[in-house]
């Protein structure tokens, strides 16, 4: 049988697709970089993470693994469009203050690339700019200030406001129809507009105020923008490592632990970032985030978890109840065989997917997600055992004919021996095969519900309510990545289609020669 299954390449392939996924079922913490629940709202819809292989900074360039920067997504208060930016945390600056050279060396920067620190070295703690912030408007192809404020910051923002550390000041232009009805709804009046469409560009202008440090000994010090000029500049980066410590609760001996196999704890994850100063802008998400912040693909491996074992334990149940009703009505016979099928042929009648919906809204809807799993499990499991029961009917009725079961009631055998010692056996092949091919309907079947807000509830997370974070229209154009689980459930069905297709040849007796 074995030989006649790898003849079949599509279920190989399958049996293998099969084998990775329900591996990363039982490793999931291990796995997964992040705590599936966590939240952080300053990765709200952010893309899959960038990595970096070369440090860069002005004309000087070096390869040093792979790292990323932190990073946040926002909305631009402008355009009221979301963005995700880099940014640039300092852990060296060296400026000229007063004709003097003065290198500022961030503590708690534990990766350097360049160690010739010019000038005076000062170690600090703590290292805080202050920017002075102006807004700008074109009319009539002159650029006219509105406002001016200043805004403190540890970071500056790549393509916003980082050109401060090279060329001393940042310039964003913006020419889009919101920024200029933004601007004209605050400064219209003072423009001495009558419409945003007088408003030719927008602009914003970034300076240092001034650069604030508390050195070792915690004395602090202010260096004024006027006296002060910015001449090189490192930043903070984070490198990517395997095998970095789990986010998983406190265990007294081992630490913080995640658990492989859900009962083998483990100190670490199989792949992180080693975020050394508990930067909270950095995240490695190789499939993005969704709305909270959360990271896909710990969610989508933790998810994994309900929507690859729900199959197995309903199809249990319904093999159970297939077995139990099929069987007695097969060999029995009679008014047994005549109550039974009937009741079988009501079940079958109602159309699955309605039966389902209705049997769900029996239910609760602020039941723990705990319990709608098992509820679903039992839901699945009744509307998919009717027609396997009359197959089984059929198989049984030809087998019990069969002399060697003929043999067993003349030696005087009693019924439930013969039944499950000789009958049932004997439909094994066929149950082996339907088996593998109906677990993709109970995977459909939870995507569905939890699609439709029936199944399993937020925080915990399915392939199908996963899904369901997706149907909007601007999911669909601006977060494409949470579209992932979908790929997954599509892959996984396909999958066991094909072992079950495998399967059959496997049994087929020509197919054994």
């Amino acid at each position: 049988m074995w030989r006649a299954f790898k003849k079949n390449k599509l279920a190989m392939v399958g049996l293998w697709v099969l084998i990775v996924l329900y591996i990363m079922m039982f490793a999931a913490d291990f796995l997964a970089p992040y705590n599936p629940f966590e939240q952080s709202l300053k990765h709200s819809y952010a893309p899959p993470t960038k990595v970096d292989k070369v440090y860069k900074v002005g004309d000087f360039e070096k390869k040093i693994g792979s790292y990323v920067l932190p990073y946040t997504s926002y909305v631009d208060k402008l355009d009221y469009t979301r963005k995700t930016r880099q940014l640039y945390f300092p852990s060296r600056v060296t400026v000229e203050y007063k004709g003097e050279l003065i290198t500022l060396v961030m503590n708690d920067a534990k990766y350097f690339v360049r160690t010739d620190f010019p000038g005076k070295v000062i170690n600090v703690s703590d290292l805080e700019f202050t920017l002075k912030k102006e807004e700008y408007a074109m009319v009539n192809n002159e650029w006219k200030k509105v406002s001016s404020s200043s805004e403190k910051t540890k970071y500056f923002v790549a393509g916003v406001n980082d050109s401060v550390l090279t060329e001393g000041e940042a310039f964003i232009e913006n020419n889009t129809a919101t920024a200029k009805n933004v601007i004209f709804g605050k400064y219209g009046f003072k423009l001495g507009v009558t419409s945003e469409n007088e408003i030719e560009k927008v602009g914003l202008k970034y300076s240092i105020n001034y650069i604030k440090y508390t050195d070792e000994n915690g004395k602090k010090t202010i260096l004024f923008g006027k006296d002060l000029l910015i001449k090189d500049f490192d930043y903070k980066y984070y490198p990517i490592k395997w095998f970095v410590e789990s986010w998983g609760p406190k265990k007294k001996d081992y630490g913080r632990v995640g658990y492989v196999f859900w009962i083998i704890p483990l100190k670490y994850h199989l792949y992180g970032v080693d975020n050394y100063d508990n930067n909270p802008f950095v995240r490695l998400y190789i499939m993005g985030s969704d709305e909270f912040g959360r990271d896909v693909w710990s969610r989508l491996i933790f998810a994994s978890r309900i929507s690859l074992s729900i199959g197995f334990i309903g199809l249990a149940i319904t093999l159970t109840l297939s077995l139990f009703f099929g069987g007695i009505a097969g060999y029995y016979g009679g008014v047994a065989d005549e109550l039974l099928m009937r009741f079988t042929e009501i079940i079958m009648s109602i159309p699955g997917f309605y039966l389902l919906i209705l049997l769900r809204s029996l239910l609760p809807l602020d039941i723990p997600s705990s319990q709608v799993y098992i509820m679903l499990v039992f839901i699945l499991s009744f509307i998919g055992w009717a027609g396997r029961a009359r197959i089984i009917r059929g198989m049984v009725l030809s087998i019990k004919r069969n002399e060697f079961v003929e043999a067993a009631y003349a030696l005087g055998y009693p019924d439930s021996k013969i039944l499950w010692k000789h009958v049932i056996p004997n439909t094994m092949t066929y149950m082996i095969v339907t088996a593998t091919l109906s677990i993709p309907g109970y995977i459909l079947g939870e995507a569905g519900l939890s699609f439709l807000g029936l199944g399993i509830r937020e925080p915990s997370a399915s392939w199908g309510l996963m899904m369901a974070r997706a149907q909007d229209i601007y999911v669909l154009q601006n977060a494409p990545w949470l579209l992932i689980p979908g790929i997954f459930i599509f892959v996984t069905v396909l999958a066991f289609n094909f072992v079950g297709d495998g399967l059959r040849d496997a049994f087929d007796p020509r197919a054994l020669g």
